[in-house]
């Protein structure tokens, strides 16, 4: 408990968080913070919040440029150290599409070098640097398209363990009564959720459902599979946007 702390939204009443804290054995009540370095409130003005990540990058990659690095080296600092420091937010929150151009962008300038204060011709475009190398390209990662996998890979997670204290309370509180995969997005969600179901689409591609005892399985609405595919449907990946999981069913 010494550990712990709440948050109140500004409708809980004074007299309500005192005893609220009572009867949680004291737990101090928190205001806008960070945990494991995630802000744990996310306004409108998300873009601003996640300004963090961009300038974390940016100061990562100026520290490298005083450095005479080969391309294979800003390679493998660029794959392993900065878009590394991006996943555990990405696998979290659906990152603004400006923010994910501008950490872009600093990539392709570090990669491309400079000469005499400026920044060199960059030869080929970012999307062909995003390509895979068998495909002719440098394998670099796509910033939305990997935040959408990840988000996605945690959608699969919720289906799939629904046990979890945190399946138990987002079920609770945003489809009690629905699936995860048919749930209508409420208005005033948390930034966490919306950007969960901003992946929701790419899941429901690949996800089928197996059949057990069928209450809760609609025939007309839901992707479903009889037992006997369930065979086949064992080494088959399921695939969104790059990320790759093994077949599984829920």
């Amino acid at each position: 408990m010494e550990k712990s702390s709440v948050f109140f939204s500004r409708n809980v009443e004074r007299q309500a968080q005192i005893e609220i804290c009572r009867s949680l054995q004291g737990v101090k009540v928190v205001k806008q913070g960070k945990y494991l370095g995630l802000p744990m409130i996310i306004t409108k003005t998300n873009e601003q919040i996640f300004g963090f990540i961009r300038d974390k990058c940016q100061k990562t990659i100026l520290n490298w440029r005083n450095t005479q690095l080969s391309q294979a080296e800003k390679e493998v600092l660029l794959k392993a150290v900065t878009m590394a420091m991006l996943t555990y937010a990405m696998s979290c929150f659906k990152l603004p599409v400006r923010l994910c151009k501008d950490v872009n962008s600093l990539i392709a300038r570090f990669w491309w070098g400079e000469g005499k204060g400026k920044t060199k011709m960059h030869w080929v475009s970012w999307k062909k640097m995003t390509t895979a190398k068998k495909a002719g390209g440098l394998g670099f990662k796509d910033l939305q398209s990997f935040n959408k996998a990840l988000l996605g890979k945690q959608i699969w997670r919720l289906l799939t363990c629904p046990n979890l204290l945190l399946s138990k309370v987002l079920r609770a509180r945003y489809y009690p009564k629905t699936t995860l995969l048919s749930c209508e997005l409420n208005g005033n969600a948390l930034w966490i959720w919306k950007s969960l179901m901003s992946a929701r689409e790419e899941v429901q591609r690949g996800a089928r459902k197996q059949i057990e005892n069928g209450k809760s399985t609609r025939i007309w609405e839901d992707a479903w599979m009889l037992e006997e595919s369930k065979d086949d449907m064992e080494d088959a990946p399921l695939q969104w946007d790059g990320l790759q999981e093994n077949g599984r069913e829920y």
